[in-house]
């Protein structure tokens, strides 16, 4: 128990630590006058009626996107990527065809022939985004890179399959808004010409699109406030700043002419009792549609949430892939040799 006690004491530690710092703090008060000064406004939402609503959509739908990757397997190259995106809307499809949701789904393994190859295209390409330590052996040192392409190019994937749902949605949908699982930062910085195709089908259907953030994980405040601010919190995280700092239903509406995200318009949020904040990206250019639309995700954000607008948390359901379907359809598909030999790990086979 020595050991237990001695990690106990370590937190207790760390809990008073981190007391100390809050005990520091400057006022909530202060914070949110040092954040209207250098940021922009606070402003609260509204709940809209059905009238409303209706006035905003005219008669669009409302489409949400999100997506969803599962491995099976141990470490690469053992290993299987399933991937799944979805768009899901409240209308059918403009083109008679009944349809209400777009879904595309992806394996991929470093086992495959072509797989294998993109793996090493994607490793060839990258290498200056790659941070391998040569070792003593040559084919080590080569597999630890190819592992980091790997992953990296996992995440491109899964970005490029919400895009592609994303664009066939535009189109087939035609809606109002879009609300997409996650920060523009991400789609943009990895989903490359698909990024483009997507802001310029938007824009071409009037289509409003929204990046909702779950959670705020960036230092865009920090730069904004004075020092004696910052003195009490333990990293300065946008996340710590505004902990507590907004009201159920209040929003920070930050200035277009100083953005937090110069590519992007990027305001901060609490759509539910939750004390932690969220965010939603936009478009610079549908600046002027932004307070209708967190409006509109105030109303359709259950109050006790996690602050995610229903509709989204409801297509985050159905992307997801179980484990126990995985297993199901890796048992069906696969021998039962070929996952004993290449993809169960030695982890599973423990007795405790």
């Amino acid at each position: 128990m020595s050991g237990l006690f001695t990690l106990a004491t370590q937190l207790q530690e760390l809990n008073q630590t981190l007391a100390g710092k809050h005990n520091d703090r400057a006022s909530r008060h202060a914070v949110r006058a040092g954040l209207e000064t250098h940021v922009g406004e606070f402003k609260m939402a509204r709940k809209m009626s059905d009238v409303q609503i209706r006035d905003l959509f005219q008669g669009q739908a409302l489409v949400g996107v999100d997506g969803s990757v599962n491995q099976f397997g141990g470490n690469y190259p053992y290993t299987i990527q399933l991937f799944k995106a979805l768009a899901k809307s409240t209308m059918p499809s403009r083109d008679g065809s009944g349809r209400t949701s777009v879904e595309k789904v992806e394996l991929f393994s470093p086992l495959r022939k072509d797989d294998y190859k993109k793996i090493r295209e994607f490793m060839e390409e990258n290498r200056h985004n790659l941070t391998v330590t040569p070792q003593d052996e040559q084919e080590i040192t080569r597999e630890l890179a190819e592992g980091q392409a790997y992953a990296m190019l996992m995440d491109q994937n899964m970005v490029a399959l919400e895009l592609d749902v994303a664009i066939d949605a535009l189109k087939q949908f035609q809606p109002r808004v879009m609300l997409m699982d996650g920060g523009f930062s991400r789609l943009k910085g990895k989903g490359g010409e698909k990024w483009d195709e997507f802001v310029e089908t938007a824009l071409l259907y009037g289509t409003v699109i929204v990046g909702v953030i779950e959670e705020v994980g960036s230092y865009r405040l920090q730069s904004r406030l004075d020092k004696q601010l910052l003195e009490g919190f333990v990293r300065g995280h946008d996340r710590e700043i505004l902990f507590g700092l907004l009201e159920q239903g209040e929003w920070l509406k930050t200035s277009i002419e100083k953005p937090i995200k110069n590519e992007f318009y990027t305001v901060f949020t609490r759509l539910s009792d939750l004390p932690q904040a969220g965010a939603c990206d936009f478009l610079r250019e549908q600046y002027d549609q932004v307070d209708d639309v967190i409006d509109f995700l105030y109303t359709v954000t259950p109050d006790k949430s996690r602050g995610i607008p229903l509709w989204l948390d409801i297509v985050d359901a159905e992307v997801r892939l179980t484990k126990k379907q995985i297993d199901l359809m890796i048992k069906t598909n696969l021998d039962q040799a070929h996952i004993e030999t290449f993809f169960r790990p030695q982890r599973e086979r423990r007795d405790f």
